[in-house]
This record gives C-alpha cells, structure tokens and sequence, in this order.
C-alpha cells in the first residue's frame, strides 16, 4: 500500500490591503521569471494600494509608492514556492489587473499626456533599477523613448495653460497623473494606449 502523501499547504491571500498588494507583487514578479516586463504590470498593485493609502494626502502619492515599493514580502521564506498559487487569487481579488479590455485614456490632451509621461518615466525607472549591467533592456529603451517623446510635448506654455506655475506644482502634478494611472487598469495596457496616441 502506498504511503499516503502530505497534504498540500493551503495558500492563502491576506485580508489586510498592504499585506495583499505586496504578496500579489512578489507573486507576479516571481512568476514572471525576472523579466521587466511582468514587473511593470505587478506595479499596478502597488499602484492600487497606494491610491488608497493616499486619499486624503494625493500629491504625497510617489513618496508613498517608493517606502511601499521598497517593503519586502511578509512571506518571503514561502514566496517561490507559492507564487504559482497566489497568482489566481491575486486576479480574483483584484480582477482590474488581469482585465485585457482596451483603456481609454482621458479626452483632454494635456491630462493624458501628463499620465503618460508620468507613467512611462516610473517605468523607465524601475526597468534602470532592475538591471545588473549599465545596459539597457529593450523595455527600457521602449518606455524611456516614450517619456522623452511625450517631456518634448509638455512645454512649459502648456503647463502654465494648465496652471502649473513653476518645478514644485509640475511635480505635485506628475504625482497626481501617476496616482490616476490605477484606475485604468493593468499599466501594460495603459503603455499599449500611450504608444498609440496621435
């Protein structure tokens, strides 16, 4: 008679927010074998987190996402070998992030605009930061020509129409378009609507 085999570890998702997001961003990274490119979609959980820890201080959102960005799983002695299994749960909690519906960008040219450029230079960041050499991964080169294509547009006459005065509300406003890149969803598709803007 065969021995009977141990039963499998339940993996589960946490209740609490922050402990969700941040186990839901390791699994997808991990799961995503070290590629830039599943790291840029994970973003989105910490995206999501912070747009809800940030509701009543919104321009303090990077601030917020960097310190959240930089805090280690609470599973980490488990994470490999459960990040097959998180990931379902992870899309049933948060069905936005695996949503492949195509995002519509905001009507105004300015505030999309805006949203892109901010989008695109956090990504550009973090496909820098991911990398071991001083080279430039294809995702790198993709998100940065996008940034710098969309820094060209946004001048600074067009900033003051907006009324953005000076260097401290430009940030303040990079803060608040990349806090609204969460609801439009997974931040590969937001990029996919970004490339294809006239």
């Amino acid at each position: 008679m065969a021995a009977a085999q141990a039963p499998t570890r339940a993996v589960t998702l946490a209740s609490d927010p922050q402990e969700a997001a941040l186990t839901c961003f390791y699994a997808a990274v991990v799961t995503g074998k070290g590629k830039t490119e599943a790291a840029a979609e994970a973003s989105w959980f910490l995206f999501d987190l912070t747009r809800q820890q940030t509701e009543a201080a919104p321009e303090s959102f990077v601030e917020k996402l960097e310190a959240t960005a930089s805090l280690p799983p609470t599973n980490l002695d488990t994470l490999a070998a459960d990040a097959p299994a998180l990931v379902p749960l992870c899309a049933a909690r948060f069905p936005l992030i695996s949503s492949k519906r195509v995002v519509t960008l905001p009507a105004d040219p300015f505030t999309r605009e805006m949203q892109c450029f901010a989008l695109t230079s956090y990504l550009a960041g973090m496909a820098e930061s991911e990398l071991e050499d001083s080279g430039e991964s294809p995702f790198g080169q993709r998100v940065g020509a996008l940034a710098d294509r969309l820094a060209a547009k946004l001048t600074e006459e067009r900033a003051k129409a907006a009324g953005i005065a000076d260097a401290e509300a430009m940030q303040r406003q990079f803060s608040l378009s990349l806090r609204d890149i969460s609801p439009l969803g997974n931040p590969m598709k937001v990029l996919e609507a970004c490339e294809a803007m006239k």
